[in-house]
């Protein structure tokens, strides 16, 4: 009977330090209050003592992902960037097991791309506290980014095994598999999921119309872009992804209206400028699309524009080019006939 206690208690130690702490709220009720009273205090202005309940909600419940984005807006408050990451590495110094600050941190890092200490500090956020959702999805996020694969989807595969419904962790999933190896089924049945738990979020409804749009769905990616635009009619990106649709359809005059919006909103946005001089050059009007394919290459240092460039300039002066060959080839061959001199028999023979 010892035996068979002792085997079970070693079971459970095995099974806790294979899978980290377990997502089993700790006081549900009590991080319920403490983010009700960190709300009103946001209201109030009252931001000290709202950040404090926001740390006490998530300390009492890791999973309570949305005190994160409460978090964020508070610190935000009249403060820069590099404000914030001051603050938090203060606390992360005197409190080296302080979670939220190291997620929050990473978070900072990355936007700064700051990569290495980025990574560094959500690595830590999920050492500390292994049940601590957002900090797994971001992790996930920042691995994607930059090109850690099959980290990425272990980091998304942990947020979603301690909160199934978590959409962001959805969401990026869904990114990786759109992005290596183009399984565009299996991202859009996870942007599926993250839109049943926040079906009016522009980002997701976005980027799964992008995806249609890549698996040659162009009805399909159109219809849920404009759906999203409705929700978020500023974001540069989407006006930008209504604009390749429109341009797929070869409705050029409204594709150049949705890369000229993306454009007002970001003016230096080469994806869409990109996409500005497809239409015109699809259109028929090579100066204008000459010049944006111009703006595309400096704006993003990138010679794939210059290329494009190159290709039009070409097809445009065809007649140009072709006189250019024929003159050089006339050229080169008049020069090899007087190298090689007269023929031998026009040539007189010595002592003549």
């Amino acid at each position: 009977m010892q035996w068979s206690i002792r085997i079970l208690v070693l079971s459970l130690f095995l099974v806790e330090h294979a899978w980290g702490a377990q997502p089993v709220p700790a006081r549900p009720g009590e991080a319920d209050q403490a983010y009700r009273l960190g709300v009103r205090l946001q209201q109030e202005g009252r931001l000290a003592e709202a950040i404090e309940a926001f740390r006490s909600t998530l300390r009492l419940n890791p999973m309570r992902t949305v005190a994160y984005v409460r978090l964020k807006e508070v610190y935000g408050r009249g403060r820069t960037s590099d404000q914030v990451v001051a603050e938090l590495k203060q606390q992360t110094d005197q409190d080296d097991t302080d979670f939220v600050s190291w997620n929050l941190l990473g978070i900072l890092y990355a936007k700064q791309r700051r990569w290495a200490d980025a990574m560094a500090a959500l690595q830590r956020a999920v050492q500390i506290q292994p049940a601590d959702v957002d900090a797994w999805t971001s992790l996930g996020w920042l691995s994607s980014e930059l090109g850690q694969i099959e980290k990425g989807r272990e980091a998304f595969r942990r947020a979603l095994v301690l909160d199934p419904a978590y959409g962001r962790a959805h969401a990026g999933l869904a990114g990786l598999y759109a992005e290596t190896g183009g399984s565009y089924d299996k991202a859009i049945e996870e942007y599926r999921l993250a839109l049943s738990v926040e079906p009016d979020n522009p980002a997701y409804l976005y980027d799964m119309g992008w995806v249609y749009y890549r698996k040659g769905m162009t009805d399909e990616a159109l219809k849920i872009l404009t759906e999203a635009s409705i929700l978020s009619p500023d974001d540069a990106t989407g006006r930008a992804k209504i604009g390749w649709a429109r341009l797929r359809r070869k409705e050029y005059r409204a594709a150049m209206e949705e890369f000229e919006r993306a454009l007002r909103i970001q003016p230096t946005y080469a994806f869409a400028r990109f996409g500005l001089a497809r239409a015109l050059q699809a259109e028929g009007n090579d100066e204008a699309a000459a010049l944006e394919y111009k703006r595309a290459w400096r704006e993003a240092d990138n010679d794939i524009y210059l290329l494009y460039l190159i290709k039009l300039s070409l097809q445009r002066n065809l007649w140009v080019v072709f006189l250019v060959v024929a003159s050089a080839m006339g050229l080169t061959l008049l020069w090899l006939m007087r190298r090689r001199g007269p023929p031998e028999a026009s040539r007189p023979e010595p002592g003549k």
